[in-house]
């Protein structure tokens, strides 16, 4: 049955998964290695909270509480209407972040807000200047896969770079097939 899906172009659907997420522990080695860039500590859950009244302020609480029981987690707003819950770890501790989007991503989606997730973000910058992110590896929950997000300031994104990244990383954790579907964070 699966055979005939694959032939009538219907792929199998991912089951919405934090592993890949986890994976990208082994995706920081290449992007230090083959492009100068390190994690700055720094990621986030973004998520459209709608539904019953008072549902959104529920989900942030909980997204809030979620991870390390010393460092509070910041809940802000976007101009889009996204809720997006801030993580952050001293010293660039991707291993300790990536722990904590985890547990935001299954706090949330115990608490019964799983459809709500859109992303989790992890950010990556040069050496040199950590303040500024370059790049932000973006994995969408619902389909399992990573893509590459590279601003260029107010001019845009530099898709050179993305599809560097993308090229160098599609053996280590799940890529994005469709270039199409790269929307900004």
């Amino acid at each position: 049955m699966a055979r005939l899906g694959s032939l009538l172009g219907k792929g199998r659907s991912v089951r919405p998964s934090l592993l890949p997420l986890l994976d990208l522990r082994s995706a920081a080695l290449t992007l230090r290695s083959g492009h100068g860039l390190a994690p700055t500590g720094s990621g986030s859950v973004c998520f459209v909270a709608e539904g019953r009244p008072g549902a959104g302020t529920d989900a942030e609480i909980v997204a809030g509480l979620a991870g390390d029981t010393v460092r509070r987690n910041v809940v802000i707003h976007d101009a889009h209407g996204r809720t997006i819950v801030r993580c952050w770890r001293e010293n660039g501790d991707l291993g300790w972040l990536l722990d904590d989007l985890a547990d935001v991503n299954e706090s949330l989606a115990q608490a019964g807000f799983a459809t709500w997730l859109l992303h989790t973000t992890v950010d990556f910058a040069e050496l040199r200047d950590m303040r500024h992110p370059r790049l932000t590896m973006v994995y969408r929950r619902e389909r399992g896969t990573f893509y590459p997000y590279a601003p260029l300031g107010t001019r845009g994104r530099d898709r050179a770079t993305e599809l560097k990244i993308r090229s160098s990383l599609t053996r280590i954790v799940p890529m994005e097939p469709d270039i199409g579907r790269w929307h900004p964070v």
